[in-house]
């Protein structure tokens, strides 16, 4: 029997989103914040976050947002298929990294405040 490999890279399969780990764009916070294409994303701007879209159909896991500004995460958001909402409120702390896991239905942070 062969040895179990595992792929270190959540995003690559099945999504194929990614070639290196970290995104090298800063994304601009909004309400609606896009699809990460990559496992750590840096994130700028103050604008408060209501869902994010997930990678690709059936992902649950988690991203990591390095924040460069004190932007928010306010639940209210509503799910539409690929945006989904946020299930605790946050405030990010500049380069303090933030992982949001994702559950099937909501994405939870790994810290408050």
């Amino acid at each position: 029997m062969g040895a179990i490999q595992e792929n270190p890279y959540p995003f690559t399969n099945p999504g194929g989103l990614q070639k290196g780990v970290v995104n090298p764009v800063t994304v601009a916070s909004t309400t609606a914040m896009p699809a990460p294409s990559a496992l750590i994303s840096t994130v700028s701007g103050t604008v408060a976050i209501t869902t994010i879209a997930v990678p690709w159909p059936g992902f649950t896991g988690k991203i990591s947002y390095i924040p460069t500004a004190a932007f928010t995460g306010a639940t209210g958001g509503t799910a539409d298929g690929t945006n989904m909402p946020i299930g605790l409120a946050f405030t990010a702390v500049i380069g303090k990294v933030l992982d949001l896991s994702f559950d099937g239905a909501k994405w939870y942070p790994s810290y408050v405040s």
